[in-house]
């Protein structure tokens, strides 16, 4: 008797046993949310960086007429536009003079093609400086009557390139600065979202436009423009 209950209880430990690994087997191979894709407590991702727009004016652009070193060239409807992009601390009006001395003027924006460009070359130049974001003067005044914007270059047309960022253009007159009269371009370089600031709430990607005060330098204070002029005539001889 005592050796059958030495077996019993022996086989009773063994389905105990095997029953416990069925149901509570290895689950290393289990995902989740939290740990394959989701957020979990790392935070909202960032925004991906816009992809590249298609440079207008198709694919024969190698055999055009190009702008002079130091300018990028923009293939418009309207004719060739030349772009160059400087950096310094200069207000509104500052940034038309400094444009005068390379004999262009405040640039608008054409198209998304040129947003792209303008904000590219923005972070290539605030790189060297670990410069996560900047704002660039574009040549544009909101209209007196209402809360839109033309361009001033005289060669800019249309508002494709009106891209504004969330809220925006909201005309906010703080400190007796008054209307926000101008507009700026907002660069953010792909390591801004790594600790993102104020301008994580106004724009969802680098390029977007904010309207500004013509006169104030900061926010962001890094401080860019971007020039235009016209480019070579192109021999439209058939």
């Amino acid at each position: 008797m005592g050796f059958l209950n030495l077996l019993g209880i022996s086989l009773f430990l063994s389905l105990l046993i095997s029953t416990v690994a069925r149901d509570f087997g290895d689950d290393s191979s289990c995902d989740s949310s939290e740990e394959h894709g989701g957020h979990g407590n790392h935070g909202p991702r960032p925004p991906r960086p816009p992809s590249r727009p298609p440079v207008p004016g198709g694919p024969d652009n190698a055999n055009r007429p190009k702008c002079g070193q130091g300018w990028f060239t923009s293939y418009r409807p309207q004719g060739i536009w030349c772009l160059r992009v400087g950096i310094g601390k200069m207000d509104y009006n500052g940034a038309i003079a400094q444009c005068a001395t390379f004999g262009g003027v405040l640039s608008g924006v054409q198209n998304d093609w040129e947003r792209w460009l303008l904000a590219q070359e923005a972070n290539r130049q605030t790189l060297a400086y670990n410069v996560q974001y900047s704002g660039m003067w574009l040549g544009a005044q909101r209209n007196s009557e209402s809360n839109t914007f033309y361009w001033t270059d005289g060669h800019t047309v249309g508002t494709e390139g009106l891209r504004f960022g969330s809220g925006q253009p909201d005309n906010e007159n703080t400190a007796g600065r008054g209307p926000q009269n101008c507009l700026q371009l907002i660069a953010l370089s792909p390591g801004y979202w790594n600790n993102p600031g104020k301008f994580a709430s106004r724009t969802t990607s680098s390029g977007l436009l904010d309207d500004y005060w013509c006169i104030v330098t900061e926010e962001p204070s890094q401080r860019m423009y971007a020039c235009g002029k016209r480019g070579p005539p192109e021999n439209t001889a058939g």
